[in-house]
Order: structure tokens, then C-alpha cells, then sequence
């Protein structure tokens, strides 16, 4: 196989950011292990000087968008097919500029195919930070839209769309570049089984809860995790549950205060790695992990492939890749009560416990695993 692919992103992991776009060089990898070759320009448009390193076994181009064009024209006739993560303008129009018939492969992540106002649990924190996306929805938010729009309804090129699920395509990119396209694919992201391999869970004493989640942003809902703690506080099993909570961000402190009173349950300021997960699911039986807005759920789908049984929220993606009492529980949108009592049937209902705990594991293999997603995602990529 002697074509060369070239993916496009907006970061991508080096010896002094490793964690920066993991998921891409992930796919990266797993290309290259199916005989592609597979070079990346990480474009960024505050870039001073060009920079080629090597990551892993990958070849990476580091500069801003006259670097870019200046590096298409200098590969005009080795690159054909391009590879593309968090399109924007200055991503595309040099590639159609330069190449002759290209063919694109475009994932769409979240940020940039929606509207402002789809993230307004953002701006609960403060007035400075209502003013920045304000601001935003004037200048970049339409224009962005705009480009999506003119992107959905292009005829000259040959494009794919990949969107990790059904609902974030339905209900959001469709809806805000107003337009459907046919040409898409529903490709969740990989969820490693190796990583975050299944161990038969049996519970031991207390129920034990985890909660690893960023405190950034109230998309995540730790809000809810806190005040479903409070309901549970007043059951008279209360102090048979274990909560363990991990994370870090500007909310840290706003939500895990009035939790600090509890004996059972220990706060974690702390960013986590991905192998350090993997080893914190092993010691519980639950992963707590309400949410306003999610495209997928991946360290939901993580915790569902260690054997854990999820409590999450029946919204958006989350009940693509949870079934309710079948792989995982789904609490009711915005309603600490439910969760509360999710967890509760849980405490009480070992047999409950026990079947969740499999099927979830082999569901989200059946899902997300990396050979499955990698399988698909080379159909597209290959489909000359």
C-alpha cells in the first residue's frame, strides 16, 4: 500500500504534551498497525516557526496556516486523501486550493459544529464569562456555522462525515449548519478493552462509588453527583455506601464543600491519568457520572468496559450507549432524586448488580472497541 494519508488536527501529543488529542495519535497508531502511512500536521495558527518532530513512530508537521499551505504545496502529489479533526476555514480552503480532487474524511468532535447557546451551563459561574461567549456568538460562532453549512451542502469534492453517534448529528450538527448531509457515518470513539480490561466485579462490604470527573464546566454535573449524596445521606443505609470523588477545575471547591462533612465520602482535587484510572476501577462497584450534554460518554464507556455499573442521565447520546437496567442506569434528566435511587436499587439488588456489571462490559466491546471502531473507520477511509 503506497498512498499516504494526512491528518489534520488542531493538537496532537508530543514528548512534552502527551496527553494533548491522545485519541487521534491513538487512531494514528492503530492505522499505521493496518500497513497505512499516516503523517499529521497539527496546525495552529499562533505558531512562529514550522516544527517537524516525531511522536511515536509518527511524523508530525507543527506550524501555523502559511506553514500549512507552503507544506501542501510542497506534497501536492503524495497526499490525496486528508484526514480531519475539528475542522475550521484555515484547515480546508488551503487543501481544495492545492489538491487535485482530494477526498476528505471530516470526524466531527462537538465544539465545532455547535451553536453557543448549546453549552449554557458554562455561563452559570460568572458575568465575565457570559460576556466572552457573547462576545464569541457575534464573530466566531456564526462564521463557523456558516463554513458547516457551506461544508454539509459541498458537491465538487468527495467528503465523509464521521459523528461519534446518532443523536449529536440529529439533534445538533444537522440542526445548527441547518443542513443534513447524506455522506456520514455513525463511529463512536474507542473505548481500549486492553486498558480498561473486565474483572468480574463482587461486592464486598460497603457499595463503593466512583466519580472522576473535571470540574470545569457544569456539563458534567457534579452538582448533581453532590446534592444525590445529600438525599442518600438521610437513608438509614447510608453509611454502608463508599463515595470516592476525583477531579479538578474552578468548581472543585463551589460543589465538594458541603460534602467534606461526610465520613464516607473522600474528595480527590486531582487530575488523573488514563492508566491510573484503569487501576481505580478495579477497587469499585459504581460509576456515578450524571451529565448535561454528552456526544458519547467516554469515561463512561471506560468505566462500563471495567465491569462497573453506571449511573448516568437519559439524555442526550447517553442512551445510545446505555440501556436502562441492561447495561448500565439511567437517572431522569436534572433530577438528583433519581440518581439517588438508582443507586439505592443498586445497594439493594445484588442480582441487578451482578447482570449489569457483564453485560455492560461485553456491550461496550461490542461498541467501541478498538477493533471495531478502526474496522470502520478504514472502510471510509479505503473506499476509493
Amino acid at each position: 500500500m503506497n498512498k499516504r494519508f494526512l491528518v489534520v488536527c488542531n493538537a496532537y501529543p508530543s514528548k512534552d504534551a502527551i496527553y494533548r488529542n491522545g485519541f487521534i495519535h491513538r487512531r494514528v497508531k492503530a492505522y499505521q498497525q493496518k500497513g497505512l502511512t499516516v503523517d499529521v500536521f497539527y496546525l495552529h495558527v499562533n505558531a512562529t516557526e514550522v516544527e517537524v518532530y516525531q511522536y511515536d513512530g509518527v511524523n508530525v508537521t507543527f506550524g501555523n496556516e502559511l506553514h500549512y499551505k507552503q507544506f501542501l504545496l510542497d506534497n501536492q502529489h503524495i497526499y490525496q486523501t486528508f484526514l480531519i479533526h475539528f475542522i475550521n476555514p484555515h484547515m480546508y480552503y488551503p487543501i481544495i486550493e492545492t489538491i487535485k480532487n482530494p477526498k476528505f474524511v471530516i470526524w466531527i468532535h462537538g465544539f465545532e459544529a455547535e451553536a453557543w447557546h448549546r453549552r449554557w451551563f458554562n455561563f452559570l459561574s460568572s458575568a465575565a464569562e457570559l460576556k466572552q461567549i457573547l462576545d464569541k456568538a457575534e464573530d466566531y460562532y456564526p462564521t463557523q456555522l456558516e463554513f458547516m453549512n457551506q461544508l454539509c451542502k459541498e458537491t465538487n469534492y468527495d467528503i465523509t462525515f464521521i459523528h461519534v453517534s446518532e443523536w449529536f448529528k440529529t439533534h445538533i450538527a444537522d440542526v445548527d449548519a441547518k443542513f443534513s448531509p447524506l455522506n456520514y457515518e455513525i463511529i463512536p470513539n474507542i473505548v481500549d478493552s486492553n486498558v480498561f480490561n473486565y474483572v468480574k466485579k463482587e461486592r464486598k462490604g460497603k457499595l463503593k462509588v466512583l466519580s472522576i470527573r473535571p470540574f470545569a464546566s457544569y456539563k458534567y454535573a457534579n452538582d448533581q453527583t453532590a446534592d444525590a449524596i445529600h438525599l442518600l445521606s438521610k437513608k438509614p443505609f447510608f453509611n454502608d455506601l463508599e463515595f470516592h470523588i476525583y477531579g479538578e477545575g474552578k468548581l472543585y471547591n463551589t460543589i465538594t464543600d458541603s460534602l467534606i462533612k461526610y465520613d464516607n465520602v473522600k474528595l480527590h482535587n486531582t487530575f488523573l491519568e488514563q492508566k491510573d484510572i484503569a487501576k481505580i476501577h478495579k477497587q469499585f462497584d459504581v460509576f456515578l457520572c450524571p451529565t448535561r450534554l454528552d456526544s458519547q460518554g467516554v469515561s463512561m464507556c471506560e468505566a462500563m468496559s471495567s465491569g462497573l455499573v453506571v449511573v448516568s442521565s437519559n439524555v442526550t447520546a447517553i442512551p445510545e450507549f446505555v440501556t436502562h437496567n441492561e447495561t448500565g442506569l439511567l437517572a431522569d434528566k436534572e433530577s438528583p432524586a433519581s440518581l439517588a435511587y438508582q443507586i439505592e436499587r443498586l445497594y439493594f439488588n445484588d442480582v441487578l448488580f451482578n447482570k449489569i456489571s457483564a453485560q455492560a462490559a461485553q456491550s461496550i466491546r461490542d461498541i467501541a472497541s478498538e477493533s471495531v471502531v478502526i474496522e470502520k473507520e478504514l472502510k471510509v477511509i479505503l473506499n476509493d
